[in-house]
């Protein structure tokens, strides 16, 4: 009896020991690496800091000066500002009749340089503002404007007494004045002003050989012009006396003292 309870207690022993081993075989922490650092304990905590705005490069800072300038107003311009102001005050009517003139005159002698040739209007009317054809022919490449604006524009320039350079007149065309609105700005006669433009119309169309010097337009508020060294005509004494106009406020001296 004594052998037989040694037998079941060895036996009991063995399996303890065989389950331990099977146990400890199979346990996933016992078999992982021990050496293994601990996430909790190796793993670096998260920067804290905030991520640093995108530096901007040039080419972002170019856009942004860009659309800056785009929606800037346009710089004023005293020149062409006062020949607005001024040409805006005349009689729409008289500005509207005067452009219609020119644009007619400005088309004919388009028409005249399509059928004779740029070279051959530009030779006609350069020598009248003391220009070479090279430098007008480069005027109108520069300005992209017809033959017609050009004399025009430099018809205005050599009458007027301003500060608006002929970049400004073309920029104030380009706005939408009329060449009736600039004249009248740069204080000359419209009527006057078609007149010129007849004559130098002429020169370009080959039927009037130039003089060299462009065609004059009075300026201010006068009516009539005289030239220097010219005797009044009896029309022109009768209608400065009738405005009271020099000695004895247009009265015959002689028949006043009875000569």
């Amino acid at each position: 009896m004594k052998r037989i309870t040694l037998i079941l207690a060895g036996s009991v022993l063995v399996l303890a020991c065989a389950a331990a081993a099977f146990a400890q075989s199979t346990d996933p922490v016992s078999s992982s690496d021990k050496n293994a650092p601990s996430a909790s304990s190796t793993t670096p905590a998260p920067d804290p800091s905030p991520t640093p705005a995108a530096e901007s490069t040039p080419a972002a800072s170019a856009e942004t000066s860009t659309k800056a300038h785009a929606s800037a107003p346009p710089a004023s311009n005293p020149a062409i500002d006062k020949v607005r102001e001024r040409g805006m005050k005349a009689s729409a009517k008289e500005r509207t009749d005067v452009e219609k003139k020119l644009d007619l005159i400005e088309k004919e002698i388009q028409t005249e340089a399509t059928t004779k040739g740029d070279a051959e209007i530009a030779g006609r009317i350069s020598s009248e503002f003391g220009m070479t054809a090279d430098a007008l022919t480069a005027e109108r490449a520069q300005y992209a404007r017809g033959w017609g604006e050009l004399l025009v524009a430099h018809t205005l320039m050599a009458n007027a007494k301003t500060d608006a350079t002929l970049t400004d007149l073309f920029t104030m065309r380009s706005q939408g004045m009329g060449w009736g609105a600039i004249a009248a700005g740069m204080n000359l006669q419209l009527g006057d002003l078609v007149t010129a433009m007849k004559s130098e119309q002429r020169v370009a169309m080959g039927l009037e050989k130039g003089d060299g010097k462009p065609a004059m337009i009075a300026s201010g508020s006068a009516t009539t012009k005289v030239k220097a060294n010219a005797k009044p005509s009896a029309k022109a004494e009768v209608k400065a006396s009738a405005a009271g106009v020099g000695v004895g406020g247009g009265v015959d001296i002689n028949k006043a003292t009875g000569k």
